[in-house]
């Protein structure tokens, strides 16, 4: 008699190995975890290539947020056990500005604010002397519970956790689910393997349509190309640098940025920078990415696969290294170079984290704010999908999927 698991992961990324570790907690509960390891060099051998977002040294981890409420209570609830580096997260831009008062008013709300401080453009080049705002910038500084977390490192302590729990990890890519007439599923890889299972959980995130592994059924969502500068500095600086913080920045900018930096409406800049960290090649890089706004997109389906083979929007890439340098005027860069990644971002910046019948869920929609909630995502996922219905604190409705079938969300809901 063939072997059936209870749960096949579709995904071994960030939320899917989270959700595999959950799931195999439980006993005698039969779970797979079905994704490739992240290979070498990434390109196009036999068009069957996913990629996924946690080839990276670090991400911010922070429970403060301008977005929609729900990523600073998953996040929140991911930092109490996910181990990260607290150098902690400081969050800035225009004094009084519509930015900083909702990123106070939602910490307020959600009862972070104890854990904060705000900071006067005196303060911050008293506390920070190395960054170089403008003068009517606010600074609201998180040192606890806050700092920065290496998605590849955490992505392989999930694997080896969910190992040690009896997963079996099948390092393969999945190109076929077909429903059999006994109410199992047929999970078909690119190598010719065969997984018979009760239950899917796809988070395969944007390249769910790549393999089209939910038939005619199509999330609704935009697929938007990020590209991040990798700029080069020495261990010297990276050691002087060694307690600096996350940042994430909305405002007009300092005196001596560059003017050619793309905006937002309100002449605003956004962007996040990642302290100093030492990456594979033994060198010390400081990352930054941009917002939403300036992304050069919608990608095609088409072209995901290519996007994340290269190295993004040259262009783009070289404005952000200016700005880097004129944030940090002090540091010297040796080198810089550009990195690709692709964010999934739902009509109302929500995660999905959903079952489509009672033996197939999703998790996907990272938004650009998944990595320092998706341990907490994973569990979500996990408990949906071994008792087949919803079973968080959280209502469901606030992760539901919305697909060509269902339409887009009720503007109450964006």
């Amino acid at each position: 008699m063939a072997f059936v698991y209870d749960l096949c992961v579709v995904g071994a990324g960030m939320t899917g190995s989270a959700a595999a570790r959950e799931a195999s907690r439980l006993p005698n509960y039969k779970v797979c975890l079905v994704g490739p390891a992240e290979p070498k060099v990434r390109k196009l051998v036999t068009g069957n290539e996913v990629f996924g977002s946690h080839y990276d040294e670090a991400r911010i981890a922070s429970a403060t947020t301008s977005k929609v409420p729900v990523w600073g209570i998953l996040a929140e609830r991911s930092i109490r056990v996910h181990f990260y580096d607290s150098v902690g997260s400081l969050t800035v831009g225009t004094r009084n500005s519509e930015y900083i008062e909702k990123v106070e008013k939602q910490a307020r709300d959600q009862g972070y604010s104890r854990n904060m401080d705000i900071l006067d453009n005196r303060q911050l080049k008293s506390k920070f002397p190395y960054f170089d705002f403008a003068p009517d910038d606010l600074g609201i500084a998180e040192e606890k519970k806050a700092g920065i977390i290496n998605p590849r490192k955490i992505v392989m302590a999930q694997i080896s956790i969910a190992s040690k729990n009896g997963c079996d990890v099948i390092r393969d890519t999945v190109t076929r689910i077909v429903r059999q007439p006994d109410g199992n599923s047929r999970v078909v890889t690119e190598n010719g393997r065969t997984i018979l299972t009760r239950k899917v959980l796809l988070a395969t995130n944007v390249f769910t349509e790549v393999h089209n592994l939910l038939g005619d059924l199509r999330p609704l969502y935009v697929p938007m190309p990020q590209t991040v500068t990798l700029a080069e500095i020495s261990p010297d600086d990276a050691e002087r640098l060694r307690d600096m913080p996350s940042v994430k920045y909305k405002g007009y900018g300092g005196p001596n940025w560059p003017s050619d930096y793309p905006r937002e409406s309100h002449n605003n800049i956004d962007f996040y920078l990642l302290p100093p960290v030492r990456y594979p090649d033994g060198k010390y890089y400081i990352k930054l990415g941009h917002s939403d706004v300036i992304l050069k997109g919608p990608l095609k389906v088409s072209e995901m696969q290519k996007w994340y083979c290269g190295e993004g929007d040259k262009t783009l890439e070289e404005q952000m290294f200016r700005l880097l340098q004129g944030i940090l005027p002090g540091v010297k860069f040796l080198s810089h170079h550009g990195d690709a990644c692709i964010t999934m971002v739902t009509p109302n910046s929500q995660p999905y984290i959903d079952l489509v019948t009672s033996t197939l869920g999703v998790v996907m929609g990272d938004n650009g704010w998944a990595a320092k909630s998706s341990d907490e995502i994973g569990r979500i996922a996990a408990r949906m999908m071994i008792h087949s219905r919803w079973s968080y604190d959280l209502p469901r409705e606030m992760f539901e999927l919305f697909t060509n079938v269902t339409g887009p969300p009720p503007v109450s809901k964006l």
